[in-house]
């Protein structure tokens, strides 16, 4: 073996007082600071909260948010005594549309649409985004069960406004499912459930729309079909 380094006096002396230094300062930022690490550990805490109340992407209420809101719109409507209808929005084929025009626009693509559902409604209202491709509506603000028919058709048609996307001009179609309180459901979960297979039995049947409730599918016209997906230039 060969012989090691062998640190020169003076070079000890300046590595020792730079360790020193560094002691020192962080003795004086401790003394100076005290609840910096806390602080920061806190504010780390919260923006992770934050991120996972909302989505990143549209802004929009995540599915962990909205079981609150949820709750807390349930329990108005209950207190005054008025309908309340929850609408799970599931946009046809997205996951493929967003694979082939990458992520970038694939956000662009979700974020424009989630604009548009938003803007179908009262700002009171709320708009959240449960999965890539779903969203979902609390319409809290209802004179009577059948203005949600209304609310329906114009977001249908809303959603399937063209989209031009670095020259591409893009369609989506979605299917719509509706659940109402509390004809449906009195439970926030019971409600959820009966959108999610609504919007399931739109898929199954080729429907548009599909509503929970006999009642009200029986007074609204009869949905229309899903037209197909990609409809436009989409070589």
């Amino acid at each position: 073996m060969g012989n090691l380094p062998v640190m020169s006096p003076l070079l000890a002396v300046v590595v020792l007082c730079f360790i020193g230094l560094l002691l020192l300062g962080g003795l004086w930022f401790k003394g100076r600071y005290p609840n910096f690490w806390a602080q920061r550990e806190r504010s780390t805490k919260q923006s992770s909260e934050l991120s996972s109340t909302y989505d990143y992407v549209t802004g929009l209420p995540t599915r962990r948010l909205f079981g609150t809101l949820l709750e807390q719109a349930v329990g108005r409507a209950a207190k005054a005594g008025r309908p309340l209808a929850l609408l799970v929005v599931e946009l046809d084929h997205f996951r493929m549309m967003a694979e082939r025009q990458g992520q970038a626009n694939g956000n662009v693509l979700v974020r424009v649409q989630a604009a548009r559902v938003k803007g179908v409604i009262r700002s009171t209202e709320t708009v959240a985004r449960l999965a890539q491709d779903q969203l979902a509506m609390i319409l809290d603000n209802l004179a009577s069960p059948e203005d949600v028919t209304a609310i329906v058709d114009k977001l249908q048609a809303t959603v399937g406004l063209p989209l031009t996307i670095e020259g591409q001009e893009l369609f989506l179609t979605c299917r719509i499912g509706v659940a109402l309180y509390p004809q449906d459901a009195t439970e926030p979960d019971e409600l959820v459930k009966r959108a999610m297979r609504a919007v399931n039995s739109a898929k199954s049947e080729g429907q548009a729309i599909h509503f929970a409730s006999p009642i009200v599918a029986g007074s609204s016209s009869d949905p229309a079909p899903v037209s197909p997906p990609f409809a436009g230039r989409l070589s």
